[in-house]
């Protein structure tokens, strides 16, 4: 039995966890900070899936000017931005577990198929690690300038907190001052969402060398901010793909101390009109795929690769965790195909959406159901005998210490501008908000 659970924007339950009115001594927030801080709530009854609404300005243009090129300088970028005089420096806890989270990486699955009733959805399962357990809805307001013209869309989007505060160990969740104050990095780390232009937007990992541009002249962007600017700033796929061209894109997790291939992302993008692509970069340079770039083609008859299977419909558009474009067909099999995943994945959503012309919410979140990374898929399997070989302890008989479950499952509408939300594989309960 589904139970849909309705919200309506940020507003508490008496049952959420209350955060004092009065702003902690000794912190350094801004009264704007300190509101966004007292929106947020628990959406679940199992202390994973929190909403807030985002009241101070984030600054992005600030963040940008320090040209980051990994995870932990955009850390420092966005505490010297919006918390300059802080004393907590979460890096502190990033450059000791680096390796931590590139070992088991993640999964993730992505579709855009046309609405029941109009627009379009984009279905997305974000598939991590257990211990990675905090998931914050964030919704940010529209902003204008002097003369009355929309500089920032309204959006809402989903960041995955679980990186950090699983080495936090804080057992009062988000009533300590320092969890508190992690919630205002959330805004910057928006990995799948809708802007109300119906702009939306959904990022998956790729096991490759990662992207690192340096054309002269062009400032960087890390791939974890990408979604964050496309939504602000963009109202349909083609000024995504027009921002995109403005920057040399830099993928957040090449860094030195890992012990495992540079991660990569790309990213689906589907609009209000119906234009969808998948974007991606090979060899630093950015591939736009569209229609029939969008058909997936063999790239080996070797029997010890999984096989790649030609999307059946031209009526969406799925992304999983291998490269779509041609020119990923050049790289070294021992090196790209050993570690792409995915597969399996896109089939069980390629054979369910083949079947419909269109699909509502409840059955995009259904298809996400169904293609939520389990221990089973053929892809897991194999990814395990290499993590075995890391890792010699992993017990992979103990769901909670195997690599990846689906962290949560997330369908936007841009027809009536909704969401609806499932975490850790709960989808008896579902949640249902608005932009």
């Amino acid at each position: 039995m589904v139970n849909l659970l309705v919200l309506s924007g940020c507003e508490k339950s008496s049952d959420d966890p209350v955060i004092p009115p009065a702003k902690p001594d000794g912190v350094t927030w801004t009264d704007d900070q300190w509101k966004t801080i007292q929106t947020l709530h628990q959406v679940d009854d199992q202390n994973y899936l929190y909403e807030m609404n985002c009241l101070f300005d984030y600054k992005l243009d600030e963040v940008l000017k320090a040209n980051s090129d990994n995870l932990v300088s955009l850390f420092d970028a966005i505490k010297n931005v919006i918390l300059p005089d802080s004393e907590t420096d979460f890096t502190e806890l990033l450059r000791p577990n680096m390796n931590s989270i590139y070992k088991y990486c993640g999964g993730c699955t992505c579709f855009s198929a046309n609405g029941r009733n109009g627009g379009y959805v984009m279905g997305r399962n974000y598939d991590f690690p257990p211990k990675d357990d905090h998931t914050m809805i964030v919704h940010t307001p529209q902003v204008k300038d002097a003369n009355g013209k929309v500089v920032r869309y309204a959006t809402v989007g989903t960041a995955d907190m679980g990186i950090l505060t699983q080495f936090m160990d804080e057992e009062l969740g988000y009533r300590t001052t320092r969890m508190q104050e992690l919630t205002l990095y959330a805004p910057y780390f928006i990995l799948d969402g809708m802007n109300e232009a119906g702009l939306m937007s959904g990022l998956m990992v790729l096991e490759y060398d990662g992207t690192h541009q340096t054309t002269p002249g062009k400032p960087n962007l890390t791939n974890a901010m990408i979604t964050r600017i496309i939504l602000d700033r963009c109202a349909t796929v083609r000024e995504a793909i027009d921002m995109l061209q403005q920057f040399n894109i830099i993928s957040i997790f090449q860094i030195s101390e890992s012990t495992v291939p540079w991660i990569d992302m790309h990213f689906e993008f589907a609009d209000k009109s119906g234009d969808r692509a998948v974007i991606e970069w090979t060899q630093n340079s950015m591939q736009i795929l569209t229609g029939e770039k969008l058909k997936n083609e063999p790239r080996t008859q070797d029997p010890k690769y999984p096989t790649i299977h030609a999307q059946k419909g031209d009526n969406y558009v799925i992304a999983t965790n291998y490269y779509l474009s041609k020119d990923a067909m050049e790289f070294p099999e021992d090196q790209a195909l050993s570690s792409e995943m995915g597969f399996w994945r896109h089939d069980v959503v390629d054979s369910l959406l083949y079947l419909k012309q269109s699909v509502t919410s409840q059955e995009a979140m259904d298809i996400c159901h169904a293609a939520r990374i389990m221990k089973n898929d053929p892809d897991c399997i194999e990814k395990m005998k290499i993590l075995l070989i890391l890792d010699p302890t992993l017990d992979i008989d103990n769901k909670l210490s195997w690599p990846w479950i689906t962290i949560w499952s997330s369908v936007y509408n841009n027809e009536d501008m909704s969401v609806l939300f499932c975490s850790r594989e709960d989808f008896e309960h579902r949640y249902k908000l608005s932009l």
